[in-house]
């Protein structure tokens, strides 16, 4: 299994310099047979500016993730997490 922890961090620290409330990011990693996906979770307000204009930010966050991926022979796959609006 492939230690996923400095691209993580790498992902976490990227994240939080974007959003306006860094303290409410979270990413968690789920480690599958042939890669690890990470799944964003940010503040509501936030989500627009992880995704970005559309989609630019989070198709270059794929991207460099796949890139990085690339040099370790191993897969990532960057997710943002839907937020469920209770109405």
């Amino acid at each position: 299994m492939f230690d996923h922890e400095e691209i993580h961090e790498w992902l976490l620290k990227t994240i939080r310099l974007v959003v306006d409330h860094p303290e409410e990011v979270s990413i968690d990693a789920i480690p599958g047979d042939d890669r690890t996906t990470f799944r964003i979770k940010a503040s509501p307000s936030d989500r627009g500016k992880v995704i970005g204009r559309q989609g630019r930010t989070s198709q270059s966050l794929r991207v460099l993730a796949g890139a990085m991926g690339k040099k370790f022979n191993w897969r990532f796959v960057v997710e943002i997490e839907e937020v469920n609006k209770s109405l």
